[in-house]
C-alpha cells in the first residue's frame, strides 16, 4: 500500500477512536450522575477510607477527618473525570478539525446534562457551583494543559526550517512538521466573524480616503450579510456566484478582489 495511503488510513483511525473513546467517557460520566445518592456515597466513602489509610501511614497524627477527605474525593472525581474528558475532546478536535470555541461550548453541555441527569435520583440534586466549578473548571483544566502543551506554533520560522535542512542540521521530518504545523493547530473558531473592508474608486481620492476611514474598523459579518444583497457583483472577473461568494466570506482568512466593470476594485479580507 502506498505511503500516502497508509497516512489516511492511520488519521481516520484516530478520528474513530477518538471520537469513541469521548462518547464512552461521556456515558460513563452520565452513569455515574444516574446512581442513587446512597450507591454513590458508598464509592466514595469506599475510596476515602483507602485514602485515609494512607494518609495515616505517611502523615503519621494528622488532623485531617474523614468526613473532610471524603467531600475532597467527591469534588476532585467531579474535577478528575472531566480533566480526563478535557483532554479526550482535546484529541476529538484535533483529528476532527474542530475549534476551541466549539469544544468549550460541547464541554459545558455535557456538564450542565451531567448534573441536570443528577435530579433524576430522588436522593441526589443538580448544583449550579459542580457545573462550573468542578465540572466545567475541570474540563477547561485538562483542555488547556492539552492546548498548552501540544498546540503550540512552531519555534522555527519556514524560512530558518529550510536553511536548516539544507544543512542537514534537522531532519526532513522535523523540518516539515515547522513549516506545516500552523495548519494542524486548533483554532479558537474555523469560522469568520468579521470582514476588513476596502473599496477603491478610480479618480476620487478624496471619496477614497473617507471610504479608508469609514471602513477602518472591522465590520461584523452579520452586519456585512445585511449590505451584501446590494453589492453589485455583475460583470466582474469572479468565477462564481454572489451566493458562492457568501460562503466563501463565511471561512476565515480569505481576501477576496472584486473588480467591478466600472473599475471599481472592492477588497474583502475576513478575520
Amino acid at each position: 500500500m502506498p505511503a500516502k495511503n497508509i497516512q489516511v488510513s492511520n488519521k481516520d483511525n484516530r478520528k474513530v477512536i477518538s471520537l469513541i473513546f469521548t462518547i464512552i467517557l461521556t456515558i460513563f460520566i452520565f452513569s455515574m450522575s444516574l446512581l442513587s445518592g446512597a450507591d454513590s456515597g458508598e464509592i466514595s466513602s469506599s475510596l476515602s477510607v483507602s485514602f485515609k489509610r494512607i494518609i495515616d501511614i505517611i502523615f503519621i497524627n494528622n488532623n485531617l477527618t474523614l468526613e473532610t477527605l471524603h467531600l475532597v474525593v467527591r469534588k476532585g472525581a467531579h474535577v478528575f473525570e472531566y480533566l480526563v474528558l478535557g483532554v479526550s475532546y482535546f484529541f476529538t478536535a484535533k483529528y476532527w478539525k474542530l475549534s476551541i470555541l466549539k469544544i468549550l461550548v460541547i464541554g459545558l453541555l455535557t456538564a450542565v446534562t451531567d448534573e441536570l441527569l443528577q435530579n433524576i435520583p430522588v436522593d441526589r440534586a443538580a448544583s449550579a457551583i459542580d457545573i462550573f466549578l468542578y465540572d466545567f473548571g475541570g474540563f477547561i483544566l485538562g483542555f488547556g494543559l492539552m492546548l498548552m502543551i501540544l498546540n503550540r506554533q512552531s519555534k522555527i520560522e519556514t524560512s530558518k526550517a529550510l536553511v536548516l535542512l539544507q544543512n542537514n542540521k534537522i531532519s526532513a521530518k522535523k523540518a516539515y512538521k515547522s513549516i506545516y504545523r500552523s495548519d494542524e493547530l486548533i483554532q479558537f473558531t474555523n469560522k469568520a466573524h468579521f470582514i476588513k473592508l476596502k473599496i477603491i474608486i478610480p479618480d476620487e481620492k478624496g471619496v477614497n480616503v473617507f471610504l479608508r476611514i469609514l471602513f477602518f474598523l472591522p465590520i461584523p459579518l452579520f452586519l456585512f450579510k445585511i449590505v451584501f444583497p446590494f453589492i453589485k457583483i455583475e460583470n466582474t472577473d469572479i468565477p462564481f456566484s454572489k451566493t458562492e461568494l457568501l460562503q466563501m466570506i463565511t471561512s476565515k482568512n480569505i481576501s477576496i478582489v472584486v473588480n467591478t466593470s466600472t473599475k471599481e476594485k472592492v477588497i474583502i479580507k475576513t478575520i
